[in-house]
């Protein structure tokens, strides 16, 4: 499109080639000169042989039914023949036919050449502009998540950046759960929840308008939620215990269309009519009260339904407004009265993007086993292999990667993926050793999402064994034994778990100790990439440029020998930022170990787990060291009653003294004022 548009008036020249090499590397940043040269000679070569009408007609076909292309393709064009500064005659007619084979008439032409030169005129010529404005300017006129994403490469402001991710990120969950393969019913709710996910990951604090923005959808998401779940529609009109749903919903629509429409207004130089009611709540109350016939009050309703989403279209963005669209689409088939009324149903097992055939690659899902930080994993079996009833057919455990609005925080979904393929390339090359878990196979092809195939590791996790007191201190250093031997082999190849924790510790029925959940193993160190009770101060973000994946793996086994040895965890906490706070608040000594260090008999043990969890990584022993000490640590600390604590110890050592005092005054030797119970005998339980 862009080369037709550069030969419309005969003439290639070095602005018009400027402007196709950059918008080709700004595509893709691997292109380079030699790469835009040969485009532009294929592009000649096509011309003349096939002629304009045939290239304008294959042009036409290729991008069929693809608006977002064809858009796409009529923008760059425009680039094209803006080059030189003015826009000839023949450039123009490129243009009108260009915009006649890709179906895009001049209303639509107009506003996106006006949407874009606003967008930029924000992001270039204000570099102080709100990032709710920009947001919101942004999520108002942009579709998919890869026109997101290209914005947030274009600014370099961070909080933007976020902003912008993170929206994508939501417009890529839409995408996914109005996908044919949902399920009908439960689409309204899956939605309501991916909204209040972007609501609840916009960052805090980084300016008033963006934090007026997150409270505005969160109010919106608790009033589609209340609106959802409601049995009929006179639960939408209730008021008996405060606000009625419906009532909740209209004032959230009006707060979030005047803080968009005020954002419009300081971003564009038209000005945007903020929502009106339509008075749901009316009709509603018609239809509930039987005033009108019910086929005329439905109508009604229906009515006042449509003319709200037309209403809000002026100033809710459209992937917002396609949420908001789909809850209020139930109104008119809800029953009266909560009688007879069902809630939407709502799968709770499984993830709306998943097919109904529940079909991913060659393998079936059967149940979901977790869902972490970064990726799904469910139990699986080969399609082919599948019985009536999947007895019959070996289990595996199926990873899919997860890009949700905490991952947009820090990377795109391009890059997200690309990290998962990578690792799990990583991951298949592990040589195959008895304290990790087996990997099969790697398919970054299965559709909607790509694959990682492991071994089920059947048994119980030690979270479940430590809240059943099930363990003994000589079994507890088997696992620990078992936890670093894997972890040796996973670092001498240069890959860290990245998620140590007593749930991805499983025992095998002979009592091995097996590492699983790879979700979140690579070769790199990335901020957020640990369950946070047991993530290192690096993985937190703070600086240290010592820090390695193994390091730490290091500080979470720390966390996880203290766990599995006292039965309580180290850093727990409800709060995220309590967890955070607990962590960068020692130097290996946080009060739980230091009360270890005090007792005699734990010292030894608890000293090599302050080391474990030093701030600095280069303070850490390798796991290679720890097992050598845990293991000189063994004999003497394995006789110990579990779970370890130092109270229970020190009343073990004065039942000992007892014991003591009552043999000797059997062999007739005490004196008198040493016959009370509670003599004056005492060990030193330091």
């Amino acid at each position: 499109a862009m080369y037709l548009m550069m030969a419309a008036d005969g003439e290639l020249s070095g602005a018009e080639r400027d402007v196709i090499r950059g918008a080709l590397r700004e595509l893709d940043d691997r292109v380079r000169s030699r790469h835009v040269e040969a485009l532009l000679a294929a592009s000649a070569e096509s011309l003349q042989r096939a002629g304009r009408d045939a290239c304008y007609a294959a042009l036409g076909e290729a991008l069929a039914g693809d608006t977002t292309r064809a858009e796409a393709a009529l923008l760059l064009a425009a680039a094209v023949a803006y080059a030189d500064g003015e826009i000839a005659g023949a450039e123009d007619a490129a243009m009108a036919e260009l915009m006649r084979v890709l179906g895009v008439d001049a209303a639509r032409m107009r506003s996106l050449v006006t949407s874009l030169s606003r967008m930029d005129a924000v992001l270039s010529g204000d570099a102080a502009a709100d990032p709710a404005d920009v947001v919101v300017h942004a999520a108002m006129h942009l579709r998919t998540p890869e026109d997101f994403e290209r914005l947030a490469a274009k600014t370099e402001r961070q909080d933007v950046t976020i902003a912008l991710r993170l929206f994508g990120a939501y417009a890529h969950a839409m995408d996914d759960l109005r996908d044919q393969s949902t399920q009908a019913a439960s689409l309204p709710a899956a939605c309501v929840a991916a909204l209040g996910k972007l609501a609840t990951a916009l960052p805090e604090g980084r300016s008033p308008r963006l934090d007026q923005l997150r409270s505005s959808l969160d109010e919106l998401v608790a009033a589609l939620e209340r609106v959802s779940s409601a049995p009929g529609l006179g639960a939408l009109v209730d008021e008996a215990d405060g606000p009625a749903p419906i009532r909740a919903l209209e004032a959230a629509l009006a707060r979030l269309s005047e803080l968009s429409a005020k954002a419009l207004a300081r971003t564009s130089s038209t000005r945007a009519v903020a929502w009106v009611d339509h008075d749901l709540r009316g009709a509603i109350g018609d239809v509930c009260s039987g005033r009108l016939p019910q086929d005329q009050a439905r109508d009604a309703l229906s009515a006042a339904v449509d003319a709200t989403r037309i209403s809000a279209a002026a100033t809710i963005p459209p992937s917002v407004l396609a949420t908001v669209a789909l809850v209020l689409g139930r109104l008119a088939g809800m029953p009266t009265e909560g009688a007879g009324a069902s809630k939407p149903r709502v799968e709770k097992t499984l993830p709306e993007w998943l097919p109904e055939s529940r079909k991913l690659g060659g393998f079936r899902v059967l149940a979901p086993l977790g869902t972490g930080g970064t990726a799904s994993v469910f139990v699986a079996v080969r399609a082919d292999e599948e019985g009536e009833d999947g007895e019959q057919a070996e289990r595996y455990a199926l990873k899919v990667p997860q890009y949700d609005a905490l991952a947009a925080r820090s990377v795109s979904e391009s890059e997200y993926l690309s990290v998962f393929k990578r690792e799990a390339g990583a991951l298949l090359a592990l040589p195959e050793h008895p304290n990790i878990a087996g990997f099969v196979t790697f398919d970054a092809r299965a559709r909607p999402k790509p694959l990682l195939v492991m071994e089920l590791v059947t048994g119980v996790d030690c979270h479940t064994l430590v809240k059943r007191r099930a363990l003994d201190a000589s079994r507890v250093f088997d696992v620990l034994d078992g936890v670093l031997s894997g972890l040796s082999v996973m670092h001498e190849a240069g890959i860290g778990h990245l998620d140590v924790k007593p749930s991805n510790v499983v025992l095998r029925e002979d009592g091995t100790a097996v590492l699983v959940d790879f979700g979140l193993a690579g070769r790199r160190l990335r901020v957020g990439c640990a369950t946070p009770s047991y993530a290192s101060p690096e993985v937190w973000g703070l600086s240290d440029e010592d820090a390695t994946p193994f390091s730490a793996d290091v500080y979470s086994f720390g966390c996880l020998a203290f766990e599995l040895l006292t039965g309580r965890m180290l850093f727990e906490s409800p709060q995220p930022l309590a967890v955070f706070s607990l962590h960068i608040q020692h130097d290996g000594e946080p009060p739980p170990v230091r009360a270890l260090l005090d007792a005699q008999q734990l010292a030894d043990v608890a000293r090599l787990v302050s080391r474990c969890l030093r701030k600095k990584a280069k303070d850490r022993p390798s796991v290679d060291v720890i097992r050598e000490e845990l293991s000189a640590l063994r004999a003497s600390a394995s006789g110990l009653p579990w779970p370890i604590d130092r109270r229970r110890l020190r009343r073990r050592a004065r039942r000992a003294a007892d014991r003591a005092l009552r043999r000797q005054r059997g062999r007739g030797g005490a004196r008198r004022g040493q016959r009370r119970r509670g003599c004056p005998l005492r060990l030193d339980l330091r």
